[in-house]
């Protein structure tokens, strides 16, 4: 079976990635697996005896070969659907080899459940770990970045090589990981379409991307210069009493 790359399909076949990625989520009890595959990651997250481990998967050809390797074992639980859509009810943790193409959006699906997902640990492009992890000043640093690390603390795990898959993928792979912070930033919808006008030009200065009077130190920036509480702050008392 080939990869269909309108899926972004690169299957795991290194399960030396596979076994350290399952032990990042080694205490936690139920945990969504996006995009199962071939199981790699799947066998030892059923190796870690979990109360359930609830596989997502797209592909119905993926989803008739898992079916026949897991079939019996103890907690698994298969449900098809797209990660990016993909609603919860209950606390969990989430992982998983994402596809390059929609990663973002799937990343985004479970931030904005960030009630229910305590922990996420995820392998995607390099350059998107880079933006994940990113920290002010840098020029990684963006409107994702803001987004995820409103609600969780991330980090970079370690790097994965285009060996490590089937078909090989043209860039490096990172596993990063999501852990939920214990306080929030209070924000709405309002604070995105903001951060949408912040970085509608990521090289202007925040004056001429807000198009508003604010202090010098902070109008003269880039908007990857501003900290996550710079940015809340203009948005709380700048931004919404205009």
């Amino acid at each position: 079976m080939e990869a269909k790359k309108s899926l972004g399909q690169h299957f795991l076949i290194n399960e030396s990635v596979a076994d350290r990625i399952a032990s990042f989520l080694r205490s936690d009890d139920i945990v969504i697996e996006i995009g199962g595959g071939k199981g790699a990651l799947t066998e030892k997250l059923l190796n870690l005896k979990k109360p359930k481990v609830v596989v997502i998967e797209i592909d119905d050809y993926m989803i008739e070969l898992l079916k026949a390797k897991f079939r019996g074992s103890e907690g698994f639980h298969l449900v098809k659907g797209d990660g990016k859509d993909i609603k919860l009810r209950t606390e969990c943790s989430v992982c998983g080899n994402l596809p390059y193409n929609t990663a973002k959006a799937i990343i985004k699906n479970f931030v904005f459940q960030y009630n229910f997902v305590k922990k996420m640990v995820f392998m995607v492009q390099k350059e998107v770990a880079q933006t994940i992890t990113a920290r002010s000043g840098s020029r990684n640093f963006g409107k994702f970045t803001v987004l995820c690390q409103l609600y969780y603390d991330t980090a970079k795990l370690f790097d994965v090589n285009p060996g490590s898959f089937k078909p090989r993928p043209k860039v490096v792979s990172t596993v990063v990981e999501f852990k939920r912070k214990d306080t929030f930033l209070n924000v709405n919808k309002g604070f995105f379409k903001f951060l949408d006008k912040l970085f509608s030009h990521p090289r202007k200065t925040v004056r001429n991307n807000l198009n508003m009077d604010l202090e010098s130190d902070i109008a003269n920036k880039r908007p990857s210069d501003l900290t996550i509480e710079e940015i809340y702050t203009i948005w709380r008392t700048k931004w919404q009493m205009q």
